[in-house]
């Protein structure tokens, strides 16, 4: 009897998802294979069927009910959580939904709760715990007293067509700095309150654009952790950040997101760059998972997606009301 071979589902065909394809190309994970893909843009099903020999479909409802899926991939636009993950929890998929899981909080807490309740695997795409060296970054913050970090996702406006609204995307806070938040909650743990504010009126010339170009959010975490979490989208030539910088009483580290990290001690210089495809270990630690059934094996599972949701919404709801401190609960 032949291996078993996983059969995977693709809702959404569009960039993010592209970043999953190129890892299930050439038999890169070979446990398993694209069998159906879905999207409203009949031109990106179709590619992405020929690309995998898959069945394309407009539909997902079609394809959840037509095909005999293991795992469902949702790789949709923050506003576009209709209820699809419910339905493939339904159906008994395992689930690999991509950030932000939605933009509606209660949604998504149903979505985790269902999910527990069936005993699925299941993960969030959340890629930057899986880059090899956190582990040593995370120890090292683990035995040091922080004061406080500044962190940061600055640079230019994605140019789809959703990302420039607050209502279709979230904003960047909960779209794009996402990353950086799950990296600090990571590394420092809880969040438990947030204050932040927000800037508008410097990008003036893009059509149909309606959120902030800039904000700083505080947090405080339950360890007493101090820091804030700086997003930009206004960058047009050049000098954006992204990554965090810690400071402690004995040392400082310095995390270039997606890079490396270089930490500056007393008496020595440690520095350590990306020495791996994080995110191919991602989709491999999703199939390993179902596999073995043993959702441990997923270092960034849904229910740590809802916790960073929270976190960014409660950001939004800050800037919405001047700045007012939102505990969490």
């Amino acid at each position: 009897m032949g291996k078993r071979i996983l059969k995977l589902g693709f809702i959404g065909c569009g960039g993010i998802a592209g970043f999953h394809f190129g890892h299930y190309d050439d038999q890169k994970i070979p446990e398993a294979k694209i069998t159906a893909v879905c999207d409203l843009i009949d031109s990106r099903a179709q590619a992405a069927a020929q690309r995998f020999s898959a069945v394309p479909y407009k539909d997902y409802r079609e394809m959840l009910a037509k095909e005999d899926l293991d795992a469902l991939y949702v790789c949709v636009e923050p506003c576009a959580h209709d209820g699809m993950e419910m339905l493939a929890i339904e159906k008994g998929c395992h689930l690999f939904v991509e950030k932000p899981v939605a933009l509606s909080l209660d949604y998504a807490r149903k979505v985790e709760k269902a999910l527990k309740a069936k005993k699925l695997i299941n993960a969030a795409g959340f890629q930057d715990r899986y880059l090899d060296f956190v582990p040593m970054m995370k120890s090292w913050v683990a035995q040091q007293k922080v004061g406080f970090f500044s962190a940061y996702w600055v640079g230019g406006m994605p140019g789809v067509w959703w990302w420039r609204r607050r209502d279709t995307s979230g904003g960047q806070a909960v779209e794009q700095t996402i990353h950086t938040f799950d990296m600090c909650r990571h590394l420092f743990g809880e969040v438990v309150e947030v204050s932040a504010f927000g800037r508008r009126g410097i990008i003036t010339d893009v059509e149909n654009y309606d959120t902030e170009d800039a904000s700083a959010v505080n947090l405080r975490f339950a360890n007493g952790i101090i820091g804030t979490v700086y997003s930009g989208c206004f960058i047009r030539g050049g000098g954006g950040k992204n990554g965090i910088d810690v400071f402690t009483m004995n040392g400082r580290l310095e995390y270039t997101e997606r890079v490396g990290v270089t930490i500056t001690e007393p008496n020595r210089t440690i520095t350590a760059k990306t020495g791996n495809e994080y995110g191919l270990e991602e989709d491999m630690a999703f199939i390993d998972a179902i596999l073995q059934k043993d959702q441990s094996l997923i270092l960034s599972p849904y229910s740590e997606a809802v916790k960073n949701l929270e976190v960014t919404l409660a950001a939004n709801e800050s800037m919405d009301n001047g700045g007012k401190v939102i505990r969490l609960s």
